[in-house]
């Protein structure tokens, strides 16, 4: 994969001076290619270090936030939850799990779109006072679509 970062200089255009850096991309639209700051600007080694960590922190939530796009793989069933598949199917997937931790896991890899459909299903059409349906109904947290 080639870098697609790159440091860029800035100049503080009040004081000739001053000169900082900040981190930005290439973009190239048709023949032409701009070079885009995605950082504040940087004056010292730390302010860098601060902005590097920052971006981080950005792809690690876009990695987090993509997970069960592709689907879930259940080890021990020797089973996918792919995204194309209805909430009833996840549901029949995920409620034949018999370890608690795995259940759990399972139903937080799932996108979140998922995720929220499967929510939806379990707490209108299922049993939440017996079996998966309650462990599913005490442990999910409506605000993060998780269970907890």
């Amino acid at each position: 994969m080639t870098d697609i970062f790159k440091i860029i200089e800035a100049h503080d255009k009040k004081e000739d001076d001053k000169r900082g850096v900040c981190i930005g991309i290439d973009v190239r639209i048709a023949n032409r290619e701009v070079s885009c700051p995605i950082s504040g600007v940087c004056y010292s080694d730390k302010d860098l270090a601060i902005e590097v960590e920052s971006i981080q922190e950005s792809l690690n939530r876009i990695a987090e936030s993509g997970k069960g796009l592709f689907g879930v793989d259940l080890p021990d069933k020797g089973l996918r939850i792919m995204p194309e598949m209805a909430p009833e199917e996840v549901w029949s997937i995920l409620s034949e799990i018999a370890e608690s931790d795995l259940f759990v896991e399972s139903f937080n890899a799932l996108a979140q779109t998922k995720r929220t459909e499967v929510a939806e299903y379990v707490l209108s059409h299922c049993n939440t006072f017996s079996g998966k349906g309650a462990v599913f109904s005490t442990r999910y947290d409506n605000e993060t679509g998780m269970l907890l």
